[in-house]
C-alpha cells in the first residue's frame, strides 16, 4: 500500500551442504554448509530426525537406518535468508555372527576311538541380521570342512581341539571351539580250535589201479586224521565164512602226499588204514592288543606268526589196489582169480584255529 514498507526479508542465494551420501547408523556424520557463506551468518540446522544443531560444520549420529532430509538455514548479520536441502541415506549396520557348537553333543566335547567318525553340528550358529552363514571348520589334525553339518574321521591318537568359524556377507566372522579325545582301541584274540568232518567218500579201486583224492585245508591247520576201510568182498573169503575166514584178504595202500614235506604212506590187509598228521602241535594263546583297527590286529597276528601256511592248501591222497587175491585160484593170481577189486570208504577229518577278535 502506498506509504508502507515491505518488511519481507531478502534471500540469500547460493547456500550449499556439504553431506556423505551414505553412513552406518551410529557412525559420525560430518556435514558442512557449502557455497554462499555471508560474515557474521548463523547457520541452523535441521536433520530430518527430530533433531538439529547450529554451526557452519557439524557432526551428527543418526540411530536408525532409512533416508533423512537435511535442511540447512543460513541468516546473515542483515536478516537475509538462505536455506537448502540434501537427503542421506543411513545404513543398516551389519552385526557379527554367532559361531555356536551347542548342536555338537550340547557343545561339549567328545570321546571316539581311532579310526572313527567323529560328527559336528554348527546348525546352532546364528547371524542377528539374518544374514546366509558360511561355515569353516578345522578339525586341528591338518584337514578342513565347509559344511554346516561335517563328519571327520580321526587316524591318530590325541586331543585334537575343533574350531568353526562363521562368516556373514559382510565379512564379519566368530569362532566356537571343542573338543575332540581320540583313544586307541583294545581287542580281545581268541584262538578256537574248530574240527571239520569231510563227507564220507566211497569208491572203487581195481586190483593193480590206483584213485586220487585231494583235499583242501585252510590256514592253521592242527591236525589231520585219514581214516580209509574196505571190507572183503569176496563171498567165500570173507570174514563170515567159519571154514576159509580171510585166507586171502585184499591188499590196499594209503599215500597221503602233504604239501609241507611230510608225507606218510602204509598198506594192510586188515581192512583199516589210519594216517594222522599233526601239522601244529599246539595253538597260541589269547592275547589283549592295543591297535587302531581290525585290520591292525590282523596285520599283526599274520607278522608275528599266529597266522601259519603250514599245510595250508592241497594234500593229494593215493588209494591203491595193489592185490586183490582170490581164494578160487589159491591167491596165484592166475586165471582162475575172480576178485578183481574192492570198494571201500575214505573218511577225513581236520582241525584247524581261528581267532575270534572282540573290542573291548
Amino acid at each position: 500500500m502506498p506509504g508502507c514498507l515491505d518488511t519481507t526479508p531478502e534471500t540469500l542465494s547460493g547456500i550449499e551442504i556439504l553431506a556423505p551420501s551414505e553412513v552406518i547408523e551410529g557412525d559420525m556424520a560430518e556435514i558442512q554448509a557449502h557455497g554462499t557463506k555471508p560474515n557474521g551468518a548463523k547457520y541452523l540446522w535441521d536433520f530430518g530426525d527430530d533433531t538439529g544443531s547450529s554451526g557452519e560444520m557439524v557432526n551428527h549420529i543418526y540411530l536408525e537406518e532409512g533416508e533423512y532430509t537435511i535442511t540447512l538455514t543460513v541468516v546473515d548479520g542483515e536478516g537475509k535468508i538462505g536455506n537448502s536441502k540434501t537427503s542421506i541415506k543411513i545404513l543398516h549396520r551389519n552385526e557379527q555372527p554367532v559361531a555356536s557348537l551347542a548342536a555338537t553333543y550340547g557343545g561339549q566335547g567328545q570321546t571316539i576311538k581311532v579310526n572313527s567318525v567323529a560328527f559336528f553340528d554348527g546348525g546352532a550358529s546364528s547371524d542377528p541380521d539374518g544374514d546366509v552363514l558360511s561355515f569353516d571348520w578345522d578339525f586341528g589334525d591338518g584337514y578342513y570342512g565347509d559344511v554346516m553339518r561335517p563328519n571327520h574321521e580321526y587316524t591318530s591318537v590325541g586331543n585334537y581341539t575343533v574350531t568353526l568359524t562363521v562368516s556373514d556377507n559382510g565379512n564379519l566372522s566368530s569362532t566356537s571351539e571343542t573338543w575332540v579325545l581320540v583313544q586307541i582301541r583294545t581287542y580281545v584274540v581268541e584262538f578256537v580250535k574248530q574240527t571239520i568232518v569231510v563227507p564220507a567218500l566211497a569208491g572203487y579201486t581195481a586190483e593193480g589201479a590206483s584213485n586220487l583224492q585231494a583235499h583242501n585245508y585252510p590256514y592253521n591247520v592242527t591236525d589231520v586224521n585219514y581214516d580209509f576201510e574196505w571190507t572183503e568182498d569176496e563171498v567165500s573169503d570173507s570174514p563170515d565164512n567159519p571154514i576159509v575166514g580171510t585166507l586171502f584178504p585184499d591188499d590196499f595202500s594209503l599215500s597221503v602226499a602233504t604239501n609241507y614235506i611230510f608225507n606218510l604212506t602204509e598198506n594192510s590187509t586188515s581192512g583199516n588204514i589210519e594216517l594222522n598228521f599233526i601239522v601244529l602241535n599246539s595253538i597260541p594263546s589269547d592275547l589283549i592288543l592295543s591297535l587302531g583297527s581290525v585290520a591292525e590286529v590282523n596285520q599283526y597276528l599274520f607278522a608275528n606268526g599266529y597266522t601259519s601256511a603250514k599245510g595250508q592248501g592241497q594234500w593229494d591222497a593215493v588209494i591203491t589196489c595193489n592185490e586183490a587175491s582170490s581164494i578160487t585160484d589159491l591167491g596165484l593170481n592166475s586165471f582162475l582169480d575172480t576178485d578183481d577189486g574192492n570198494d571201500w570208504v575214505l573218511f577225513v577229518e581236520y582241525s584247524y584255529y581261528n581267532s575270534i577278535i572282540t573290542e573291548t
